[in-house]
């Protein structure tokens, strides 16, 4: 640039507006018009003297802020305040926006002419930063603010920093409220053993992390809650550590669990007693018989002691129930046919329901390598369940057929059916469906005929239309024999 620039003496002026890097300089005169812009303007956005030099300075601006007025209102400013200031995007030659920070001065020189100074700032990487931590900041909240489960962030004087909406709701605290509240106090009343509180120090020391630390807390206007804890450290900031706490509610689980183990243990001391009575009954009855031989009713007394032995045994394994909810269980592998499994499960349903009709279809000649009595309960829940919701039709078929290295047994019935919101979840444990609660039953067959079918490596599924009746299915992997099961 010409030294008999815009600017007059002292030359320090010039200097500084010609040799500056880091800081773009345009001047400018009180229309708006450029004038001259310094060597770090020109590379830092692209332009040449002969692109910028004569045109308003307003080409500089997006549309929205020239939408906005935004020249214009700095130009006003500048002349009546004589300076402003200006924080927003600046247009680079190829159209790309850089965020820039701006000062304007209004100058005199020499000859008494009014010119416009504008300094300006490159500040795209800050800003850029700023957002960032923004969106990420927005980010972390939103997602706390969906999690059901209490989080809070503790910091080593056991400060609660931050807490998300689901904590303060569970113990009614205000948003307000959560930096004063004394941890250590409020955790005291449940944590009898100091299990929590040794924990956190713990994490606090080794950096190592905890779960399933379980506590029974109060929580304000609901009856008391059991929550499974989790406990994290997070990245330090500084020499600052902090740590996650999370509270998940497991109350439900707890209750659930609770009902369960009732339900067994009715059951279980219920009906020992009685079957005893029941086989020692009929041991005494068929004493009786011996001197008279009536061959027909000893096989029928003979068919009632194997039921009553294997109710009394299913009876008793309900105490190992929990093995099989658990998926813990693990059979207790013979060889033997599927016909054999499928015939006394029909017998045994056939018996007691006599006015139904259970056919057999397929052929049941396969030879498994599996647990006998567990398949037989497994095929017996399947009738059972078909009897229960025959809604008046009495046929039932049990298929067989082979499918790949599987055989599939199916249980068909044509009663109520199972509605189709109902079918995702009939397997599960305890469940029923609406319209067959006041039918008898716990809802335990269906799930543990899963449970146990899982155990040997096949799978269970149901087919079902409402009105016209269900089928339920069972496969399972063929080794035919001892020898060729996996050990």
């Amino acid at each position: 640039m010409a030294n008999s620039g815009k600017f007059s003496s002292p030359d320090y002026y010039r200097s500084l507006f010609a040799n500056a890097k880091m800081n773009s300089v345009l001047i400018i005169d009180p229309n708006g018009i450029i004038l001259e812009a310094n060597r770090a303007f020109l590379s830092s956005f692209g332009y040449s003297e002969a692109d910028i030099v004569g045109e308003n300075f307003s080409i500089l601006f997006t549309q929205a802020d020239q939408k906005k007025d935004l020249p214009l209102r700095e130009l006003r400013t500048v002349i009546d305040e004589g300076q402003s200031f200006d924080n927003n995007y600046l247009v680079n030659k190829n159209k790309t926006l850089t965020w820039v920070s701006g000062e304007s001065l209004l100058l005199t020189n020499d000859r008494h002419e009014k010119l416009i100074l504008k300094v300006i700032q490159n500040i795209h990487a800050q800003k850029e930063s700023e957002f960032s931590i923004i969106r990420l900041n927005n980010f972390n909240e939103n997602i706390l603010g969906t999690i059901e489960d209490g989080v809070i962030v503790l910091d080593e004087n056991l400060k609660i920093l931050k807490a998300n909406r689901s904590f303060t709701q569970i113990f009614n605290f205000s948003d307000k409220d959560v930096s004063k509240i004394d941890f250590k106090a409020f955790i005291s009343t449940f944590d009898i053993n100091s299990e929590l509180y040794n924990a956190i120090l713990g994490v606090f020391q080794s950096k190592s992390n905890i779960s399933r630390i379980q506590l029974e807390m109060d929580s304000p206007g609901m009856e008391r809650r059991t929550f499974d804890i989790s406990c994290t450290q997070l990245a330090e900031e500084g020499e600052q550590t902090r740590i996650l706490l999370i509270f998940h509610d497991i109350t439900a689980q707890k209750q659930f669990e609770k009902q369960r183990e009732d339900i067994l243990n009715f059951v279980a001391h219920e009906f020992r007693n009685p079957l005893t009575n029941v086989i020692l009954n009929i041991d005494l009855v068929d004493e009786m018989l011996k001197e008279k031989n009536l061959d027909e009713f000893r096989g029928f007394m003979e068919r009632t002691r194997v039921n009553a032995q294997r109710l009394k045994r299913l009876i008793n394994e309900l105490y190992k129930t929990t093995k099989l909810i658990s998926g813990n269980f693990d059979p207790e592998r013979s060889v033997f046919t599927l016909e054999e499994v499928i015939d006394e499960a029909i017998e045994s349903v056939q018996q007691v329901h006599r006015q139904f009709t259970i056919s057999k279809k397929g052929d049941p000649q396969v030879p498994l390598f599996a647990d006998k009595e567990k398949l037989i309960q497994v095929i017996t829940n399947y009738l059972t369940n078909a009897v229960k919701y025959s809604n008046g039709n009495y046929d039932i078929e049990v298929g067989c057929f082979l499918e790949g290295d599987s055989v599939v047994v199916s249980v068909r019935d044509y009663g109520k059916g199972i509605p189709a919101k109902d079918l995702p979840y009939i397997f599960n444990r305890f469940y029923r469906a609406q319209k067959t609660k006041n039918l008898e039953g716990l809802g335990l067959g269906l799930f543990l005929s899963r449970q146990i079918v899982t155990a040997h490596g096949g799978r269970t599924w149901v087919e079902s239309e409402e009105g016209k009746g269900s089928t339920f299915y069972f496969s399972l992997l063929l080794p035919v024999s001892e020898e060729q099961a996996p050990e």
